[in-house]
């Protein structure tokens, strides 16, 4: 058969700029998409096909083995449409090129992309399943190098990839991320393609620096981008995947340690801080961007404490608690993430403090920071000299004076420089925290005259401003700009000059108190949903504060406490809030419009009314109905819950015991309007109050059938109970167990018995390292035994509890470094510590004027301490739940993560960032953010949950998906256990 000139040509053509690309790419494989054609040239190239295809619409004859390259790719480019399952790929094509595409046609179609492959490398189907079962059409499709198809998930994925904090420079763990969330994605098309390992980390590179050179051609790569811009879900999830990659990438060009420092009290060290260096803004962003953990802040190794990467950065301060010593690495990522190589772990490293023996006293005699050898020192400057640190954590210390000629030799043999004379000029202005001569832009730099009263001058050319006399001493204005300075005569010496620096000013939180639920209410502070935040620009220390009640008849409730450090959050379970509950519990002020007052002494005062609930429904108690608020003035009969039955249903008798009645209607806003009336008579001593309440036969199901009650039901229940307002606190108290039931039930629903089995085995001692260090200790025989006595009496164990802990956290204040540390000297000391909580409650014995038992002896073995310390580090992290959440990349993405900072909007991030979707069909995913926000409300706040109209049905396809749902449990009990948001004693 003949092939017309017109066809040969583009042929040629073709095979010129194929050869032209496989030169330059050695062994990596080309694609027919990247044929450079724009519209015009394609649309001809189509015309020219066709009129070949009437005549061998078989693709029978010889001539096309040497003119096949058009064919290829008008083929390919209905391949780079390619949207379907496997379907509609050869209709499309026919009708493009007008021709039948038989079994004959799309086997010549294979054999022809086979010779292409063999020719110019184009590339040929790997080896999944789906190219496999669809053998002929891989080969366009795969020659469309990144398919329309494919592209929502891929810029989904990428954005996804660098939230995680992935960099885009670890294009191994970035491809092992993308494989990860690939597997729930809708189709396996997106798998597949990842499993091309060169190719996809060419085009991902490539994505993300649009402007960086590669193999891929340019053209094909500008294409895609195009392509992407026309979808705005793509278009927004590219663009803000390359803004995090850019931060993310950027080198820090030279990263200032930060410093240990001590406070001090009447000149003596009490507490040691890591304070951070006095970084530039554009240094900040530069080293934040390197270290690259989510929700940007730090934290001292072992504590709780974190603080904002940026305002460390800046000079803010961390305190690492008493001192008794410097240790290594005190600095830990505030995401808890373990990181072990690589830039972030390199700029976490050059961040850390270094350790000295030598500390320079500040001005105010508050604080020493380190300092180190070659430091030149003024003449008359204090320090303090740490000497050694007694085997009982008790430092020793030695005070020097640069004015003392016998100390001044001592600094001199230690490498430090004592200058002779004191500065001639002085520099005024906003110091930046934690940095010498380091002001602050936006404030006025003044520096003294001297004596001879020459004009001074910024850099040698700007004059002062103006002139001010302050304390009989004459002071120049400058108004520096950000940058390095030096102010001097024009005519002096290097003596005569003082050089300082002007930076941004770091991005401090403002002194605040928060109350959340914005809206909050009565019923809030009763139900323990109501939490307070203070915040503040500095980490004080040892704050008072105080929370008082008012209301219009009764006595003022009050509850006062300390704040360790700042910020904190105090929760609904915290001492503070809990002591108001137990006030309010003894009287009537619970229940009447109260005004809260949180006064945090010497920072600020904030004053809010806590109305009670706002309800859209009124009871009438008379006529037993409910009346909406609302304009529309509804008439409703009521439901009716009890313990006996705690699930509303609608019923003409009332019944006896405590009972919940709400309005017998579907509006979300009843389940907020609920009332819950108990009678006296019910209460006697010994009753238990989970005795009673009795849960219907349940279904893994959304809606109840047949005497089975579903998942929508049994949350409505849940919610109502906990949002009813209770007639008295014998009310509130059996409220909670109904509640506590109806959650178990949930639990078995959502995440199966397995899970809720696991869960109620969870005790308070695990809300810190050193109480689960107290735990593991008291499995392995450490705190017990024969060589220990025996202790009976309550009121004693509670005692030493309290004592172990205490003296376990002086020995080993952060569990890991513990870890990396044990050696026989400080098992011995651990040991000791238990021999001395057994002496303090000897001690205790005695003083109450009851026969003690004799001193005690004990000696455990250092392998049964690491064992315990192992444990103890690994507990908090609730790892008995690690093989009930999959995939494996899902579990360490939410059990490396710092839960206390996080805000809701935070965890359904989190939660989004790692998501698999069970379901793995065409379309959108299963499980969306509006799911994930619902199915964590219902745990962690049931009133915001049910504003959201559609919440039975985001609720409900968790039910479809197990693995997701335990994973929201998780980070829900993780959120919980970080701010000690548990009820007292109780299992969870």
């Amino acid at each position: 058969m003949h092939i017309g000139n017109s066809l040969k040509d583009r042929h040629e053509a073709l095979a010129d700029h194929f050869a032209d690309l496989a030169g330059a790419r050695d062994q990596l494989p080309l694609f027919a998409i990247e044929h450079g054609l724009d519209e015009a040239a394609l649309e001809e190239l189509r015309t020219a096909v066709s009129g070949q295809l009437e005549a061998d619409p078989q693709l029978q004859g010889a001539a096309w083995s040497w003119s096949y390259l058009p064919l290829l790719v008008m083929a390919t480019e209905v391949g780079y449409r390619y949207r379907g399952t496997g379907t509609d790929f050869w209709p499309v094509l026919a009708q493009e090129l007008g021709v039948e595409a038989g079994s004959a046609f799309r086997s010549g179609l294979s054999r022809l992309f086979d010779l292409g492959h063999r020719s110019f490398r184009l590339a040929r189907p790997g080896e999944s399943p789906w190219e496999r079962h669809f053998p002929h059409i891989a080969w366009p499709i795969g020659n469309a190098l990144v398919p329309l198809e494919i592209q929502p998930q891929l810029t989904d994925a990428l954005r996804r990839s660098v939230r995680a904090g992935i960099s885009a420079e670890n294009m191994d763990g970035l491809l092992e991320y993308l494989k990860m969330l690939a597997a729930g994605h809708a189709s396996r098309r997106f798998e597949n393609w990842l499993q091309q390992e060169d190719i996809a980390a060419e085009v991902m590179r490539r994505l993300l620096a649009p402007d960086a050179e590669g193999w891929l051609s340019q053209g094909i790569l500008q294409r895609i981008d195009n392509d992407i811009r026309k979808d705005l879900s793509s278009h927004r999830a590219i663009s803000e995947a390359r803004k995090a990659a850019a931060r993310r990438s950027a080198r820090v060009t030279a990263t200032v340690p930060s410093q240990f420092v001590m406070t001090l009290v009447d000149s003596v060290p009490k507490q040691l801080l890591v304070r951070g260096p006095a970084l530039p803004s554009q240094s900040r962003g530069e080293v934040i961007a390197a270290l690259r953990i989510q929700g940007d802040r730090i934290r001292a190794a072992g504590s709780d404490q974190t603080i904002a990467l940026r305002s460390f950065l800046a000079g803010g301060e961390i305190g690492l608690g008493k001192f008794t010593g410097m240790p290594t690495d005190p600095l830990s990522r505030g995401d808890a993430a373990h990181v072990e190589q690589g830039p972030a772990y390199e700029a976490l490293e050059s961040l850390q403090p270094l350790q000295s023996a030598f500390f320079l006293i500040e001005r105010g005699e508050r604080t020493a920071r380190t300092i180190f050898p070659d430091e030149a020192l003024a003449p008359n400057a204090s320090m303090i000299q740490l000497l050694r640190i007694d085997h009982d954590g008790t430092p020793e210390f030695r005070w020097l004076e640069t004015s003392s000629g016998a100390d001044v030799e001592l600094l001199r043999r230690n490498g430090f420089k004592v200058s002779d004379k004191a500065p001639s000029r002085r520099l005024l202005g906003l110091l930046m925290s934690g940095a010498q001569n380091s002001f602050l832009r936006g404030v006025p730099v003044l520096a003294a005259q001297s004596l001879t009263h020459r004009t001074l001058l910024l850099d040698g050319v700007q004059p002062a401003s103006e002139t001010l006399r302050i304390q009989e001493d004459d002071w120049s204005v400058f108004e520096p700009g950000v940058g390095r300075h030096w102010v001097g005569p024009a005519d002096g010496d290097d003596h005569d000059r003082v050089e300082f620096e002007v930076v941004e000013p770091p991005d401090l939180e403002p002194a605040s108190i928060s109350i959340f639920p914005a809206n909050a209410n009565i019923s809030d502070l009763e139900a323990g949903r109501l939490e307070i935040r203070v915040t503040a620009p500095l980490n004080l220390e040892e704050v008072p504060v105080r929370l008082r009640l008012r209301s219009a008849e009764e006595p003022e409730v009050i509850s006062e406490g300390v704040i360790d450090r700042l910020p904190a959050r105090i929760t609904g379970h915290s001492p503070l809030i809990r002591a108001l509950r137990a006030q309010l519990a003894e009287g009537s002020a619970g229940l009447s419009d109260l005004r809260l007052t949180v006064n945090v002494h010497g920072l600020m005062q904030l004053s809010i009314s806590l109305p009670p609930m706002r309800r859209e429904f009124h009871h009438d108690t008379d006529l037993d109905h409910w009346i909406s608020t609302n304009e529309d003035g509804r008439v409703l009969p009521s439901m009716v819950a009890t313990l006996q039955s705690p699930i509303p249903r609608t019923s003409e008798i009332v019944p006896a015991g405590t009972r919940l009645i709400l309005p017998d209607t579907t509006d979300h806003g009843a389940l907020a309007s609920g009332l819950i009336i108990s009678e006296r008579s019910e209460f006697h001593i010994g009753m238990h109050e989970a005795d009673s309440i009795s849960i219907p036969a349940f279904l893994r199901e959304a809606s109840s059938r047949n005497n089975g009650v579903g998942l929508i039901d049994l949350a409505r229940a849940n919610v109502a109970w906990q949002l009813a307002q209770a007639s008295d606190q014998f009310g509130n108290w059996r409220r909670w167990s109904v509640v506590e039931a109806l959650e178990e039930t949930l639990i078995d629903l959502l995440c199966g018995v397995a899970w809720r089995k696991l869960e109620s085995g969870i005790d308070l001692s695990i809300l810190s390292q050193h109480g689960a260090f107290l735990r593991s200790a008291e499995a392995l025989g450490l705190v017990s035994g024969e060589d220990l006595p025996e202790i009976k009496s309550n009121s004693d164990q509670l005692f030493l509890r309290d004592r172990l802990i205490a003296r376990l956290r002086e020995t080993v204040p952060d569990i890991t470094d513990a870890l990396a540390r044990l050696d026989d000297e400080l098992a011995g000391d651990l040991d000791l510590a238990v021999i001395d909580a057994y002496e303090d409650l000897r001690r205790h014995v005695q003083a109450s004027g009851r026969e003690a038992f004799e001193e005690v002896d004990m000696a455990r073995s250092p392998t049964t301490w690491r064992k315990a310390l192992e444990r103890a580090r690994d507990i908090p992290l609730l790892p008995m739940f690690r093989h009930l959440i999959l995939p494996e990349a899902r579990w360490k993405a939410l059990m490396n993560t710092w839960y206390a900072e996080l805000t809701e909007d935070d965890l359904v991030d989190l939660l989004d960032t790692c998501h698999v979707d069970a379901f793995r069909r065409p379309g959108l995913r299963w499980l969306g953010r509006a799911e994930l926000r619902t199915m964590l409300q219902l745990w962690l706040s049931p009133r915001a949950m049910i504003e959201a109209d559609e919440w039975p049905r985001f609720l409900a396809k968790g039910l479809s998906d197990i693995q997701t749902s335990r994973a929201v449990r998780y980070v829900a009990l993780r959120r919980k256990l970080a701010l000690l948001d548990m009820p007292d004693g109780s299992p969870m």
